[in-house]
């Protein structure tokens, strides 16, 4: 058996209260298909939800593609 001191102001919430934060919070996402369906979504979503990021995603997109492509063609014959 072990007693634990909290202070006040650092005591969890009762059940039904919330928690305040500072920060907007995180979402982690795995390296996995499912992962890989949650992003497709998110960027599906801020696609048509917010009009601004629509050059952001496409050029992030094109990046994205074009070293993947430079890192294909770069480790594809370091396999012999």
């Amino acid at each position: 058996m072990s007693l634990t001191y909290n202070p006040a102001n650092q005591k969890p919430p009762e059940r039904g209260q919330t928690r305040s934060r500072s920060s907007f919070g995180t979402i982690t996402i795995p390296g996995t298909p499912v992962g890989a369906i949650v992003s497709v979504g998110l960027v599906v979503i801020c696609w048509f939800a917010l009009p601004l990021s629509r050059p952001f995603i496409l050029g992030t997109g094109g990046l994205g593609l074009i070293v993947g492509l430079l890192l294909y063609w770069k480790h594809r014959g370091t396999g012999e």
